[in-house]
This record gives structure tokens, sequence and C-alpha cells, in this order.
């Protein structure tokens, strides 16, 4: 199951996850066998010997260790508090190396298919298919996409329509988050941008719309290299996206 918890910026609460069962593999516990019953011997026939030295019989943590796995390397983030949580809600990423900053930042349990300096042809090829089989009932499914291609819009439009539209069968809710602002990006504009997110928006059919474009651009941001974005702001857009969840869903989490 996944559990998803919300970051406020400057308060990212990672834990590690001890598990004896992971999601994909089970572990059974080898059963260690003591050490054998001493053979008796009749104290008139037996001859002197050298008293043989016993195996060791090994304690109960170096029998339980060989079972043990290493703790998963994973965090955890806290799940909005609403009292009526449904432990099988799940949010699916999609998205390019901007993606990968804001998965990095916030290190949740959520499910994350991105990659760097990718677009439309490999959200199609690859982004999609290696993570569509988590998509199902009461799934988030939060494409970030068009940095890097903005030309293709139309062809974002028509596939995340339908896309959308075969996920919503599924009882899962699509959503777009806009291409966000850029500082001195040699490869595209801020005008650009907004022309792109324009036509998303506008023509994106059973998919909600989530504008962080405008919510940076009023409340401040900064780049580290003009395209990419700090940890704090990475937290922020991934704050605002969850509340946005909320908004639309009543809350994903009930």
């Amino acid at each position: 199951m996944i559990f998803t918890k919300k970051y406020r910026t400057g308060q990212i609460v990672l834990t590690a996850c001890i598990a004896a069962v992971c999601m994909f593999s089970d572990v059974h516990g080898a059963e260690v066998a003591g050490p054998p019953a001493p053979k008796s011997k009749s104290a008139l026939t037996q001859k002197p010997e050298a008293t043989p030295i016993p195996a060791s019989t090994p304690t109960p943590e170096q029998e339980t260790e060989t079972d043990k796995q290493n703790p998963a390397d994973q965090g955890t983030l806290s799940k909005p508090d609403h009292p009526d949580t449904i432990s099988a809600d799940k949010l699916v990423f999609i998205g390019d190396s901007r993606t990968e900053g804001l998965r990095d930042a916030v290190n949740d349990d959520s499910i994350w298919s991105c990659l760097s300096s990718m677009g439309y042809d490999w959200m199609v090829s690859t982004g999609v298919p290696q993570v569509e089989d988590q998509i199902e009932d009461n799934t988030a499914v939060i494409i970030l996409m068009g940095v890097n291609d903005l030309y293709h819009v139309n062809d974002y439009i028509s596939y995340i329509n339908s896309k959308a539209a075969e996920w919503g069968n599924r009882g899962a809710q699509t959503y777009f988050v806009s291409v966000d602002p850029v500082q001195n990006d040699p490869y595209c504009s801020n005008a650009e941008i907004e022309s792109f997110n324009a036509a998303m928006q506008a023509s994106l059919s059973g998919v909600t719309y989530i504008d962080v474009y405008s919510h940076l651009v009023s409340e401040g941001f900064s780049t580290v290299d003009g395209t990419h974005y700090p940890d704090s702001v990475s937290v922020d857009i991934y704050n605002y996206i969850l509340d946005h969840l909320e908004e639309q869903m009543s809350g994903i989490w009930g």
C-alpha cells in the first residue's frame, strides 16, 4: 500500500522504513537447528581422551542475522490529517528533470516515472507505460511535462485527453501541472511557456489543470540554473499540488 503525507516547506520529515515484508518480495525466516545432543558413553568403557571442544551455540542475534533485510532506504511523508483516510489511495507522478527534482526534494512514497531532458516521445513510449499498471481506482495521475518540447503542445493535448478518459474508467483522476517559469533559460522563454499553458488549460478534457506557474510568479521563486528549482521551491510546488488535489476531490485521502 502507498501512504502519502503532506510536506510543509522547511519541515521535511524523513524516517527510515524498517520492514520485514517489502512491496515486491516475501522474506521467510529460515529455521536454525540447535546443536546435536551429546552421545552418552559408559564411564566403565570410555578411554581417556581429550575433551572435545563443543560447537558454539548460535546466539539469537546470530540465528536471525541472515534472515534480516537491511532497512529500506526510503523516506515517508505525513498524510494530510483527514479522519476518513482511505489506505489504497496513491499518487503517480510522470515528468522530466524538474519532476526528478521534486521527487528528490520530498522523498515520499508516491510512484515516480521521470527522466531528465525527456518530452512527449518518452512519455508515450516509456514514462506512462512503466507505471500504467499502478493506475487504478482512487489514484491521482499527475503529469508535469512540456518544458523540453513546447512545440508538441497539440500532441500532449490529444494523448493526455485520451489517457485521462481511459484512466477515468478505472476510477482514477488525471491532473496536468502547468509548465513553470524559467529565468534566462536559453531554450525557452516565459512567453512561450505561457502560450503552451494557455493551450493546455483550454483544450484538456477530463483533466484538472493545476496552475503552479501563476502561483510561483505571484509568490516569487528562484532557480539554480535558470530552469531547475532548489529544494525549497520544489517542496512549495509539491505542497501546492497536494492542496489542489484536496480542493478538487475533497481530499484524495478521504
